[in-house]
Parts: structure tokens; sequence; C-alpha cells
């Protein structure tokens, strides 16, 4: 059986919260990085005799939720392309599904590009982001590999992602396994609640889009330690939003791991930064001469280092 693979993208820049859930449009640009060791693999097959979609993650049929976020999709993308067979989806997910390292990234990325192979439509890699987009905001960075930016937007059309021509083969994102259990508000929620009781939002937005130009002057240059400033910033005011909102996804383990990287960053001079999602996993960002040292002065937390990854590719099981 033949799959797409897509890898999941950690944001440098953020976006947090949608003007628009029907096509999930953002109020932010935001610009990511593609990771090489978590990643999604699908396969979609037509099947004209079918009554519904049929879904199989991990050979397990889902239900609920689950389910219908993937008919959603699938409902969009057969309305884009004037189809209306129904489908049977294989996918496998090695990435920790809810736990904040964007596994709905990688998952519908990798199920836009399966449909499209299915049904032997041609599109371009502007016009594919643009579709992974309609399952999953961050799906739309999937689509590419190494360095992307994703333009915010006013409508579909010019809403999408494009990579950076940026090579930066020794950047390194360090994942840490604080829990890596199911959060209790999935991003999807946690934006909503946050755009509607978040009083500073929208002074939120604004210093989140101010950002940009800063952030891809310092990827231009390499520069770390200005990639790792901005990172923690945008971080940091995400989260200053959610918890206005209610929203809490750390935990006081979270809490120390932050304080820790900055004491070795003060302490042994070593440009390691954090960045987090909606869980309570932190993503570290260093170059690969520094890995060892980090592992090192981390002795109680579990690390999984990813490089720089691709964008979609083909795969077999």
């Amino acid at each position: 059986m033949k799959y797409k693979k897509a890898n999941v993208n950690i944001a440098i820049l953020k976006y947090w919260g949608k003007a628009d859930t029907t096509i999930n449009l953002p109020y932010q640009t935001s610009v990511s990085i593609t990771a090489d060791n978590f990643y999604t693999l699908t396969n979609v097959e037509l099947d004209p005799n079918a009554k519904k979609d049929v879904v199989i993650l991990d050979d397990k049929a889902l239900t609920g939720i689950q389910y219908t976020r993937v008919a959603h999709h699938l409902d969009a993308l057969r309305k884009h392309f004037g189809r209306g067979e129904y489908c049977i989806v294989t996918s496998y997910n090695h990435v920790f599904i809810k736990a904040g390292y964007a596994s709905s990234a990688s998952a519908f990325a990798a199920l836009a590009a399966a449909y499209v192979d299915a049904i032997g439509a041609k599109v371009s890699k502007k016009e594919l982001s643009r579709l992974a987009r309609l399952g999953s905001g961050s799906a739309t960075r999937s689509v590419h590999g190494g360095f992307v930016i994703w333009h915010r937007g006013k409508n579909h059309k010019t809403s999408f992602a494009e990579k950076l021509p940026i090579d930066w083969p020794e950047f390194r994102m360090l994942f840490t396994i604080i829990d890596p259990g199911i959060k209790t508000v999935s991003s999807r929620v946690g934006m909503q609640i946050t755009v509607e009781k978040s009083k500073s939002y929208s002074i939120y937005v604004k210093e989140s889009n101010d950002l940009v130009e800063p952030l891809i002057e310092a990827l231009n240059a390499k520069d770390i330690e200005a990639v790792g400033h901005i990172s923690e910033r945008s971080a940091e005011l995400m989260r200053n939003v959610m918890l206005e909102a209610g929203l809490e996804y750390h935990t006081p383990k979270t809490q120390k791991l932050i304080q820790t990287i900055r004491s070795i960053r003060s302490k042994h001079k070593i440009p390691v930064f954090y960045t987090f999602d909606a869980g309570p996993n932190l993503i570290l960002f260093t170059l690969e001469q520094y890995v060892n040292d980090i592992i090192r002065l981390l002795p109680d937390v579990e690390i999984q280092v990813s490089g720089v990854g691709g964008g979609i590719t083909n795969a077999n099981s």
C-alpha cells in the first residue's frame, strides 16, 4: 500500500485563534520549522459503493469527534474537486497525539495529499497547503519542509503556506516528554475560548504580527539567539492570552523546566531556547553542536532530538 508522509511542524512564531473557523483562517501570520522524526502516513482509497467514509488510525476504526473531523475534511475536499465518492482512509500516526506536538498538522496534511493522489489530481504545493488548512490550520505548514511561513491572508485564496529560502541544517529541536497524556482541552476549542474571553486578544494579535519581520531577518542571518528569544516571546504572548481566558496547559513540571532552560543558558552560555504549543511539553531550539551538552544537563528529562524535516513525500507500508 502506498502512503503519503507528512511531518509535524513546530511554530517558532505562533498562531492562536481563527478569524474564520469554517476555513481555519488565522488572525496571525506564523512561521514554523518542519521536524524530521514525528510524522503521519496516510493512504486514501475511493469506494464508490460506500455509504460513508471509513477511517482507520493505527489499526483502529475512528469514531466520535476524531472521525467527524476527518469526514468534514474529506467533505471539503470532495466539494473542492466536485467529487462524490466516499473513502477508506488508512493512517499511522508516529506522533504523541493531543500532547501538544502538532499531530493534527501532519495528519491533515497527509490526508489532503493522499486524497489528491487518490483522485489523480495535480495541484501546486501552494494549493495543497490551502486544502490541508481546511482540515487543520497548522496542517497548511506541514505540506512544506524546512522553515515555512503561513500567510494569514483574508480568504481561502490568500491564506497559504510557503517554504522560506533558508538552509540551516544545524538547527535542532529537542522534544521533551514531560507528560505524554492527552490534554483536557483541544487546541481547536482552546483557540475559540481564548478569542471569546481574552480581553487583550487584539493587542496580542498585533504584537504577534509585528514579530514576523524580525524573525525572518533572524532566520536569514542564522542568528540562534535572536530566533530563540523571539520564539520564547511568541510562546509567552500566546500563554498570556490563554491564561486571561482561563486556560492553563502547563504543569508545575513545565514551569520548572522553563526555569532550568534559562539557567542553562545563563550559567553555561549554551544557546538553548524553548517554545510550547497547547500542552505541557516544551520543544527546545538549539544547534547541533550543543545537543549532547543539553541532554547531559537535563538527565531527568526524556528527550527526542529532531533535525530539519522535508515536506510531503511518498512512502510504502
